[in-house]
C-alpha cells in the first residue's frame, strides 16, 4: 500500500512538473557528461553527524568542488518561500533559491526526476535522503552531489542549476 501511494505521488509530481515546464531535460543533462565532485579537505559523509547535528557543506558550482564545513545544529529544512505548484513540507528534499523572486522546490518520494531548477543556492536532504545533479548557472560541467542524510545540506558559493533530483 505504501509503495503504491509513493508511485501515485511521484506520477502526479512528474505530471505537474511536465505541465509546469520544469521537467525538460536537455542533451547536456545525460549521465555520460556527469563528473563526480572533488573534495577539498576531508570527505565526511553526512550520515556521520552526531545526534542533534547535521552535516554542512559548501560547493563551488564552477569547479565542482565540495568542502565539509562541520557538523552544525539542525535548522529548518526549507525557507519560508512558497514552492511552485507544491509547497515544500517538513521532510522534503529541498532546493532553495538564491533569493526572491525564485521559489523553493520540495521533493519527496522515491526515484529520479529530471528538470531545470535555476538559481539554486542550497540542497537539503529530506527524510529519505536525496542527491542532485547540477552545473554552474553560467554553464559548464555537470556534477553529482553526495547522497545527503536527512537534514544535511550543501550551500553553493554561486548560483547553480539543478537538472536532476534522486531520492
Amino acid at each position: 500500500m505504501k509503495s503504491s501511494i509513493k508511485a501515485v505521488a511521484l506520477t502526479a509530481l512528474a505530471a505537474c512538473s511536465i505541465l509546469a515546464g520544469t521537467a525538460q531535460a536537455s542533451a547536456a543533462d545525460t549521465q555520460s557528461d556527469v563528473k563526480p565532485m572533488k573534495w577539498v579537505g576531508p570527505a565526511v559523509r553526512s550520515d556521520e553527524a552526531p545526534a542533534g547535528k547535521v552535516a554542512h557543506y559548501e560547493a563551488n558550482p564552477e569547479t565542482g568542488t565540495i568542502t565539509f564545513l562541520g557538523f552544525v545544529p539542525s535548522e529548518p529544512e526549507f525557507s519560508t518561500l512558497i514552492t511552485e505548484h507544491n509547497p515544500a513540507q517538513s521532510g522534503d528534499c529541498v532546493l532553495a533559491p538564491t533569493g526572491v523572486p525564485y521559489a523553493s522546490f520540495g521533493f519527496r518520494g522515491a526515484g529520479t526526476l529530471n528538470g531545470n531548477w535555476q538559481n539554486r543556492k542550497r540542497i537539503t536532504g529530506g527524510t529519505e535522503g536525496c542527491a542532485g545533479t547540477y552545473h554552474a548557472q553560467s554553464g559548464g560541467s555537470n556534477f553529482n552531489t553526495p547522497i545527503l542524510a536527512p537534514g544535511a545540506f550543501i550551500d553553493f558559493t554561486a548560483a547553480a542549476v539543478f537538472t536532476q533530483i534522486r531520492i
